[in-house]
């Protein structure tokens, strides 16, 4: 504990202005709790929350965090049912994450998400007959392993689940199972057709 306290001492000597930033990122995450607690929203985090951009809570369902979660650009963690669950875990880099939650959005330890769409829930039914009160609409859980990255744009569909260590491409859509260890993109963008010229 000393050693890490000492290391820490030394990192803010060598640079202050960077110490600054992350005092005051801790700050914003003490001030997210209480502010939750306040407002009645169910939201738990572990030891050094880092807030430097944005994290908006929303919904009667529960949002837990682990230790050293660090929060960038605009974190949406929405929940639409009490029951509703979301768990990141230690260490993990949220940075501009977007959740919708119905049921279960489980993340492992020291995943790297970048503003991807991760969601539980299709909101409509696929059905032709969307519109009538009745229509069934997919709600399955969503499990992320521990240290996957998720790069920008992608989007994470309800049942998906990503083994420990894998890579999400840019712009890739996920729907169903994936295992441990592999890279995951979209096909390349292809040549349709040649243009006529005028």
């Amino acid at each position: 504990m000393l050693l890490v306290s000492r290391a820490r001492v030394k990192a803010a000597v060598r640079s202050p202005r960077r110490a600054v930033v992350v005092l005051c990122a801790l700050a914003k995450g003490y001030w997210c709790r209480a502010s939750c607690r306040l407002r009645g929203v169910r939201f738990q985090a572990g030891r050094n929350l880092r807030v430097f951009g944005t994290l908006w809570i929303k919904g009667p369902g529960t949002v837990r965090f682990g230790d050293d979660v660090v929060v960038d650009m605009t974190v949406t963690p929405w929940t639409y049912d009490e029951a509703a669950v979301i768990d990141i875990g230690d260490g993990t880099f949220l940075n501009g994450t977007q959740f919708a939650c119905y049921t279960h959005i489980s993340v492992g330890p020291r995943a790297i998400l970048a503003n991807a769409s991760i969601m539980d829930t299709n909101f409509h039914s696929t059905d032709i007959h969307r519109h009538e009160p009745g229509a069934e609409v997919k709600m399955a859980p969503v499990q992320i392993g521990a240290n996957v990255w998720i790069a920008a744009r992608a989007g994470i569909l309800a049942g998906t689940s990503i083994g420990d260590n894998s890579v999400v491409g840019y712009g890739a859509v996920c729907a169903g199972h994936y295992p441990a260890n592999v890279l995951i993109g979209s096909p390349r963008a292809t040549v349709l057709r040649q243009l006529r010229s005028a």
